[in-house]
């Protein structure tokens, strides 16, 4: 449950520094967090192929869906950072190397930066 309270301190400390300093483009800052958060288990998954695989696919997809949510619509950087919680929620399944308890921290910080990001950001019209 610790995870779960740790996470939120963190969102809100994100969400208010965002408040805060309000010249920092949210568009870009989703972006970024949708492009960074996979590479952390890349670094978790070092010493494991199997899960340096997994982390790898899964740090391109994000990649990707971050890539294609800040050119067309932002909705996919919301809806990746959804996908994104699932996936830490899953990857323990098929891999040891993440800490304990890192999953539901990061499910709690990448649900709640969703919501946050899709309360203050209107989403551009694909083109």
């Amino acid at each position: 449950m610790n995870d779960f309270y740790i996470g939120v301190i963190v969102t809100i400390a994100i969400i208010g520094l965002l408040e805060i300093f309000q010249f920092l483009e949210k568009r870009l800052i989703g972006a970024l967090t949708l492009v960074g958060i996979p590479f952390i288990y890349i670094g978790f998954s070092w010493n494991d192929v199997l899960s340096l695989t997994y982390a790898i696919l899964g740090a391109a997809i994000f990649f990707t869906i971050s890539y294609f949510g800040y050119k067309k619509n932002f909705i996919l950087i919301i809806i990746g950072l959804i996908l994104h919680g699932i996936w830490d929620i899953l990857f323990p399944y098929y891999s040891s190397s993440a800490p304990e308890g890192y999953d539901i921290f990061c499910l709690t910080v990448d649900f709640l930066l969703a919501l946050y990001f899709y309360i203050r950001v209107k989403p551009l019209k694909l083109i």
